[in-house]
């Protein structure tokens, strides 16, 4: 067998994005030399870094890993057995030596902020001593997180003096030693695999490797003729993401800022080191494809500047209007109540089902999980309520996770649906709380997900590579990895983003903050320069929530918000609508739909409801459609339609038989 090797510099998996540029030229330099049969890489998935590669004239052979770590342990299988053992591994190679540390006797005079270096005299010497400390102190506290240092022996004749610092680490940092003896195995099949395997990824000439996220692994899919991918379902519950990376320019210059609002997104690059914007934009945001929305906005500012942007910071209404609205995935509720009781009115919520599996205040056990149990009610709750998503919450959950780990285990080994476990998301006490925390981030995260999916594919079809980072509730910022796992805690991210924006723009340090978008209104009070955060969870449309978010006022109604009688009332939101003027700009034939209404007002004196006009949106989703929502599309692909007049058009005798919440939940009608 004839192998050419090509290297790569290290630490790329720190950098996803350019571990993707590095790749693809890599991949596309390869193929077109003509001297070989196939590609193998030695990447995993390592942090999205190798999703959205591209095969040319030869196939692609990628282990199904999620990094170099499980490679040299020889694949996934022996990775979770180590993990098992001891979660917090510090694991170290010989490469990984070579690349990434420094000697020990340096240790303690140097260290890394990205890929800065940082030396301790230096520091002194600039800053003094007190400062140096402080930085050092600060840069060495991801040691708590870690319980072993292991040293993976691949067969390296110089192991032993890797060995050494393995053992010297552990030593310092009160770790316990291990020495792993490495495995070859998975390397060796990667050279001779023919065709997929659990283990391996056999990618086809003209594919894309895309994430699988039920099975959490990696996936290939066909380029279509005009160069783009096939979009998967599965792909919005993506989890996997870069990680918030700063290259060594610590202080940035310019930043990109996107605000997605249910009707509009707006974008501004900003010059952080003169305070002052430099260009701004405004557009329709497009639901159905994020990508639609986001491009019109981009190409509406300085392309120049843009293309110096090195952060992009999002904020979003997006989990905000969800829960106020209503919507979302629907989701199967599992809960352990103290001593397995729970009377009906407690969780006031469906579809949901208590299991065993009960601990005492303490996080002792009190009866154990029944996994045949879990399966059986997973079973029941996908085939007969038809559930996207779980979120599993116990009483003392929070204190001892043991039970709710199990138990999400089972129900993603059984369904392989995505799980929200109550703990993951709050470590107050009160499970029914946790519990409905829960339930609403499961049954957002595909919506922020396809959010910022769309925004990364946007970005890197810019060729722009700064980092993401995400507004939270409190004001404070996360990782885009990190807000695909947990959607629930950009709750009031958009109005968290107004206040800060409001105190800038005015300097006032006391004021109330009204933010009014087109489906909720936000209310804040800015004292001293501050808003106070309500530690104990945000109320949100009146759900109470454990996420931790400024003391911010929300409510269904904006400029958006549907104004209806019914029964000798008028009710205000919280559902948003387009407006009647936006249909007759956009659709042709408004006039006709309006007309039917005209000749039959009488019929509405009771109720407004059958007065919406529904039109059609561009999702282009692959959903299997019933009979009943084949034939409303179709009818909408001629013009818009009252509900009214599709209730005639359908045979259906009554609105309420007029299934229309798939369609609204995947965007393929906008009622107005």
């Amino acid at each position: 067998m004839d192998i050419g090797v090509k290297y790569l510099e290290g630490g790329l998996h720190d950098r996803p994005n350019v571990l993707r540029k590095k790749l693809q030229q890599a991949i596309d330099e390869i193929s077109a030399s003509g001297q070989y049969d196939r590609i193998v890489v030695g990447y995993g998935i390592c942090g999205r870094g190798s999703v959205g590669l591209q095969t040319r004239e030869i196939p692609l052979v990628i282990p199904k890993v999620h990094d170099c770590i499980a490679l040299f342990l020889g694949g996934d299988a022996a990775y979770r057995r180590e993990f098992k053992k001891y979660p917090g591994t510090y694991y170290i190679s010989a490469g990984w030596y070579e690349e990434k540390t420094e000697p020990h006797s340096q240790r303690k005079r140097s260290a890394y902020y990205g890929d800065k270096k940082l030396n301790y005299d230096e520091l002194v010497e600039t800053y003094g001593e007190s400062a140096a400390k402080d930085t050092f102190r600060f840069l060495s506290t991801w040691q708590k997180n870690y319980q072993r240092a292991a040293f993976i022996k691949t067969g390296t004749k110089t192991s032993h003096k890797y060995e050494k610092y393995a053992r010297e680490m552990a030593e310092e940092y009160g770790w316990k030693y291990e020495k792993i003896i490495g495995s070859q195995t998975l390397i060796e099949k990667l050279l001779t695999a023919g065709e997929t395997t659990s283990e391996i990824l056999v990618v086809p000439p003209n594919h894309v490797v895309d994430f699988d996220a039920l099975q959490s692994t990696l996936a290939a899919n066909p380029i279509l003729a005009d160069g783009t991918r096939r979009a998967d379902e599965s792909e919005l519950t993506v989890l996997e993401d870069d990680s918030l990376y700063v290259e060594e320019n610590v202080y940035l210059k310019l930043g990109l800022g996107i605000d997605a609002g249910g009707t509009y997104t707006d974008t501004v690059i900003y010059d952080l080191g003169q305070n002052k914007t430099v260009c701004k934009s405004k557009s329709l945001t497009t639901r159905w494809d994020f990508t639609v929305g986001i491009s019109e906005a981009l190409s509406q500012l300085d392309q120049e500047k843009l293309r110096q942007v090195e952060m992009v910071s999002l904020s979003t209404t997006l989990a905000t209007n969800a829960i106020v609205e209503g919507e979302g995935q629907k989701v199967g509720m599992i809960i352990m109540p103290a001593y397995g009781r729970l009377y009906p009115d407690e969780i006031p919520y469906e579809p949901k089902t208590v299991i065993s599996g009960q601990l005492e205040i303490s996080g002792k056990e009190i009866c154990s999980v029944d996994e045949m149990e879990v399966k059986r009610v997973v079973r029941r709750m996908v085939e007969q309520e038809e559930v996207k998503a779980f979120a599993v919450s116990g009483y003392a959950g929070s204190i001892n996770p043991a039970h709710e780990l199990l138990v999400k285990q089972i129900v993603r080994d059984e369904s392989g649906l995505f799980v929200t476990c109550g703990h993951e998301l709050s470590g107050i006490l009160n499970f029914k709380t946790r519990a409905y925390t829960a339930m609403w981030n499961a049954r957002i995260v595909p919506r922020l997900a396809k959010l910022l999916l769309d925004l990364e594919k946007v970005l890197q079809k810019l060729d722009l590579l700064a980092p993401i980072v995400v507004v939270k509730g409190d004001g404070t910022l996360m990782s885009a990895k990190m807000a695909k796992e947990r959607p629930v805690e950009t709750i009031l991210s958009g109005p968290a983003a107004s206040v800060a924006g409001a105190r800038h723009l005015t300097g006032l340090k006391n004021a109330l903050v009204v933010d009014m978008g087109g489906t909720t209104t936000d209310t804040a009070m800015l004292e001293d320069g501050a808003v106070s955060v309500c530690a104990t969870g945000s109320d949100v449309g009146g759900q109470k929530t454990h996420v931790k978010a400024l003391e911010i006022r929300t409510t269904g109604l904006g400029g958006d918000s549907i104004i209806q009688w019914d029964k000798g009332r008028f009710y205000i939101g919280p559902r948003r609508v387009a407006p009647i003027a936006w249909l007759g700009a956009m659709h042709p034939g408004w006039d006709r739909a309006l007309a039917f209404l005209d000749m039959r007002l009488d019929q509405y004196a009771e109720s407004t409801q059958s007065m919406q006009i529904l039109v059609l949106n561009g999702s282009t989703k692959n959903l299997v459609l019933t009979p009943q929502e084949e034939k409303i599309v179709t009818l909408l692909k001629r013009r818009p339609f009252s509900i009214s007049e599709l209730v005639k058009h359908t045979g259906v005798l009554l609105q309420k038989s007029l299934r229309l919440g798939r369609l609204e939940e995947n965007f393929f009608i906008q009622r107005c």
